[in-house]
């Protein structure tokens, strides 16, 4: 991995055409990324298994052995200008822990996003699971779903986009904090011990949330836990979102009092001052 001459520039959640959910070629996003200025990428594309996804009735997954062998391609090719890591989003859930644990030991990953997309096997997306549970508990269970997927080892760097939910129903922002305070400190306490983190994910603008996610509620929250390991990344599945809100987030985190963002080489935590 080189030390480019340009300024550092994350954006450690991105899609390509692997992902079922994109059809972007891996190399339109790397060329993309160097144009605005991007000098560490991560592709996370998506694995997600029994996830009762409408339209898709396989599992959602992909050529992992392909996927590794293009993106040590593109490393040597563009080494000179970006830094490019292999990288995988997987969707957790409780019954799913050793399943993941398997696929995250298959190929030599830098860096994994653990997800939660489909809580009690339903979808998020098409709001399936809204559909059974009034909003607190529906945020209750949420959290509840995925600290039962951390209970047993696998190997991930951080937790994705954290209050996901809003995004597929916005009014559970309405959901005080005190109806989730005390699974949200089990999980920030149980990745803190263990060296993982959180990502900062400017996805959520792109669903009208006016904010990231997680928003200042549980950013502010992780910090006061004394997290440290936060990345950045747009949630990008074209060209066009890559780096979405970079300057913004980083001024953000300052203003939280983080004083760095990470990124992961062969699955360790590399940080960079803010």
């Amino acid at each position: 991995m080189h030390t480019l001459k340009r300024k550092f520039m994350m954006d450690f959640h991105t899609h390509c055409n692997y992902s079922p959910d994109s059809d972007t070629p891996m190399e339109d996003m790397i060329m993309a990324a160097i144009q605005i200025g991007i000098t560490d990428l991560a592709f996370t594309d998506h694995v997600d298994i029994d996830a009762d996804i409408d339209n898709y009735p396989q599992d959602w997954d992909f050529d992992r052995n392909a996927f590794e062998k293009d993106i040590f391609s593109m490393q040597e090719k563009y080494q000179e200008k970006i830094n490019i890591y292999q990288g995988l989003e997987v969707g957790v859930q409780p019954h799913l822990i050793e399943k993941n644990a398997e696929i995250v030991k298959g190929n030599q990953y830098d860096f994994v996003i653990a997800s939660l997309h489909s809580v009690e096997k339903r979808d998020l997306y098409h709001k399936k699971f809204f559909e059974h549970h009034n909003d607190i508990e529906a945020v209750q269970i949420y959290y509840t779903e995925l600290e039962k997927s951390l209970r047993k080892p696998m190997d991930f760097s951080v937790l994705g986009h954290l209050d996901l939910y809003l995004r597929y129903k916005p009014e559970l922002k309405n959901v005080a904090a005190k109806h989730y305070d005390d699974i949200v400190h089990v999980i920030f306490k149980k990745i803190i011990e263990d060296g993982k983190g959180i990502e900062l994910n400017a996805g959520g603008f792109r669903y009208g949330l006016n904010q990231n996610n997680p928003g200042m509620t549980l950013l502010k929250l992780y910090k006061e836990m004394k997290g440290e390991v936060i990345t950045l990344g747009s949630d990008a599945h074209s060209p066009k979102y890559l780096g979405s809100n970079y300057k913004e987030n980083c001024e953000l985190l300052k203003s939280i009092g983080f004083k760095y963002v990470t990124t992961f080489k062969k699955m360790k935590p590399v940080f960079h001052k803010l």
